[in-house]
């Protein structure tokens, strides 16, 4: 035993704790890492999610319940090039023809009947008098009723040298409005 003591200011050793030893001897803990973050982001993220919810909601998006989502008509017109062959049209009717939802056959508008509708819409404007029978393109129509409309079914249109343009117009309800289609 010694009988130095520590001087006034000067710092105390202080012995080293004693760790148990033998079969009592327990596994010191690792330092687990600051789970200070996760209580805030998960506020946040319900917090995100409510905020979502009540966005949509006031927007007017509701679930549909036990009602059938209502069915739409399409309106596709296929109109062909001036110098469309006859085996072009016809791939153009077959593709056409497999559309799903199809409400009656796929109708050829001619040039003069495609004529007699110009003259009709642009009655009494100057753009009758570029208009001829003669540079009318012909066109396919054909109406499709169903809840959805997918584009699929015309891709065969695509490769064909004979089309010069595909439209597909959803018709407006007295609750939902027209639209055109890319396809």
């Amino acid at each position: 035993m010694s009988d130095v003591s520590a001087q006034p200011g000067e710092p105390v050793e202080t012995p080293a704790p004693k760790t148990p030893s033998g079969r009592f001897a327990a596994p010191v803990p690792e330092p687990r890492p600051s789970r200070g973050w996760l209580v805030p982001a998960l506020i946040a993220l319900v917090v995100g999610a409510g905020a979502t919810f009540g966005g949509l909601w006031l927007a007017g998006w509701r679930p549909a319940g036990d009602q059938p989502a209502a069915e739409r008509e399409y309106s596709v017109l296929v109109v062909l090039k001036q110098d469309a062959t006859p085996e072009q049209k016809d791939a153009v009717k077959a593709t056409l023809t497999g559309l799903p939802g199809r409400d009656g056959d796929a109708r050829l508008v001619s040039k003069a009947e495609a004529y007699a509708e110009a003259q009709k819409a642009y009655q009494g404007t100057d753009m009758l008098k570029d208009i001829t029978e003669a540079k009318m393109p012909e066109s396919f129509r054909v109406v499709s009723k169903s809840v959805s409309f997918s584009c699929t079914p015309l891709k065969p249109l695509a490769d064909n040298k004979g089309v010069s343009k595909l439209s597909v117009v959803v018709r407006a309800t007295e609750d939902q409005p027209g639209a055109t289609i890319n396809c």
